[in-house]
C-alpha cells in the first residue's frame, strides 16, 4: 500500500560528516568535488529518526545523473555519471561537467574562493528497515544501534550542492515537510501497529501499553501519555527554537548576498553610463568637426589657418541635452569665417591673387606656402 511520505524526507544532508562540494582546478577547466552520503549516521533525521542508507543497496538506474542547487530544478550546476561507491558515495569528477548557467558559475567563483557548501542527495527507498529499541542491525561495515532506520534499498535521483540541509528550505517545495508524494516501499522490521511519534521519538512499546485509538486532541493527548506530552512539548519549543536561530542566520547571510549583488551592479551600470558618455561626447565633437571642415572647403581661406579657425569656433554651448544645435553651430561657423573673409585673409588677398591654380602649384608644399606668404 502507498504511504504518504514528505518531499523534504526524501533529500538527504549529512551535515558535519564530510559531505561536501567545491569546484577544483584551474579556470580553463574545473572539476566538481563532491561527496553526498559518507555512509554513516544521519543522525536525528525530523523524519527517519537515525537514519543510515545502505551503501549495497544502493541503486543507479541511468548513465547521467542531474547536479542541482538546492534541488531545484531550474537552478542547474551540472550533470553526472555513475557515483563512485566505495564506503560513502561521490561524484566522479572526471565524467562530471558543469553547465553554463548563472548558478554553476556563482558556484564554481564561491566555492574555488573557500565558500562551505554543503552536499546533499535525493534518493527513493525501496526497502526500509525499522531497528526497535535496544535492537543492533550491521550495515556499512558498523554496528547501528535501535531506534533508527535503514534504507536497505534505494534509487539515487540526483545531487545538489546546497547552502543549509533541509531545516533552512521548509519554505521550499524540493525540501517541504507540509507537501507529500505517495511512494510504494517494502518495510521490515518494527511493528506497523505500534504507534509512532514521527519527530524523532521512541515509539511506545505496545506490549507494555496497548494503543486501541490514537489521541483525538492535546488533552486526551496529555491525560493518556504525560511524559510524552512533557518531552514532546521540550523537544518541539527546542526544535522551533533552533529553527528559528538558523532562519535569522538564514536571513543575515541572504540579505549580505543582496548587498552585494546590488552594488556589482551599480558599478557595472556606472561603467556602462561612463561609456554612453564617452560615446556620445566622440560623436558630437565628430559631427562638430564635419561641419567646420565643410565651411571650411568651401571658403579661399588658407589650409594653414584652417587648425587656427577650429580652435576659434567652440562648439560647446551649441550642446544641450546631449545633442549639438547644428543649424545655431552651423551659422556660428559662418560668421566667424566670414570675419576671417571680410578682413581678406584669403588665398586671393585684396583681388591680387589668382582665380585659377597653374600647373605645378601644388607639387611643392612648402613652395605654395611660401608664395602665399609673399603674396600676403
Amino acid at each position: 500500500m502507498p504511504k504518504k511520505i514528505p518531499h523534504g524526507a526524501l533529500r538527504l544532508v549529512q551535515i558535519g560528516e564530510g559531505c561536501h562540494a567545491f569546484a577544483d582546478g584551474d579556470e580553463k577547466k574545473k572539476k566538481l568535488k563532491m561527496t553526498v552520503y559518507s555512509g554513516g549516521i544521519i543522525k536525528n533525521h525530523w523524519w527517519w529518526g537515525d537514519l543510515v542508507v545502505d551503501l549495497t543497496g544502493m541503486k543507479f538506474d541511468r548513465k547521467k545523473y542531474p547536479v542541482l542547487e538546492n534541488h531545484d530544478t531550474s537552478k542547474k550546476i551540472g550533470f553526472t555519471g555513475k557515483p563512485i561507491v566505495d564506503g560513502a558515495i561521490t561524484l566522479d569528477p572526471d565524467k562530471t561537467e558543469f553547465v553554463s548557467t548563472e548558478e554553476s558559475e556563482q558556484f564554481q567563483q564561491t566555492s574555488s574562493e573557500g565558500f562551505p557548501y554543503q552536499a546533499s542527495m535525493y534518493t527513493i527507498p525501496t526497502k526500509v528497515e525499522r531497528i526497535e529499541k535496544d535492537s543492533k542491525a550491521e550495515v556499512n561495515g558498523f554496528t547501528l544501534k535501535g531506534p533508527a532506520t535503514v534504507w536497505r534499498e534505494a534509487v539515487f535521483q540526483e545531487a545538489s550542492v546546497c547552502v543549509f540541509g533541509w531545516d533552512k528550505q521548509t519554505e521550499s517545495s524540493a525540501f517541504s515537510k507540509e507537501q507529500t508524494t505517495e511512494l510504494e516501499y517494502e518495510e521490515i522490521g518494527g511493528d506497523a501497529e505500534i504507534f509512532t511519534l514521527k519527530s524523532g521519538f521512541d515509539k511506545i512499546d505496545k506490549n507494555k501499553e496497548e494503543v486501541k485509538e490514537m489521541p483525538k486532541t492535546v488533552k486526551e493527548l496529555q491525560e493518556k501519555y504525560p511524559d510524552l506530552t512533557t518531552k514532546l512539548t521540550d523537544q518541539i519549543t527546542d526544535e522551533l527554537s533552533t529553527i528559528h536561530s538558523q532562519d535569522l542566520e538564514a536571513k543575515e547571510a541572504e540579505i549580505t548576498k543582496l548587498k552585494n549583488e546590488n552594488e556589482k551592479k551599480v558599478d557595472r551600470i556606472d561603467q556602462l553610463e561612463k561609456k554612453d558618455i564617452i560615446r556620445t561626447e566622440k560623436e558630437i565633437n565628430s559631427e562638430a568637426r564635419q561641419i567646420v571642415n565643410s565651411k571650411l572647403a568651401a571658403t579661399d581661406i588658407p589650409e594653414r589657418l584652417y587648425d587656427k579657425i577650429r580652435r576659434l569656433v567652440k562648439h560647446n554651448k551649441f550642446v544641450k541635452d546631449d545633442v549639438l544645435d547644428t543649424e545655431a553651430f552651423a551659422k556660428f561657423v559662418d560668421e566667424e569665417i566670414k570675419d576671417f573673409e571680410d578682413a581678406g585673409v584669403t588665398k586671393t588677398v585684396l583681388g591680387l591673387g589668382r582665380t585659377h591654380r597653374e600647373e605645378g602649384d601644388n607639387d611643392d608644399p612648402e613652395k605654395k606656402l611660401d608664395k602665399e606668404d609673399d603674396e600676403a
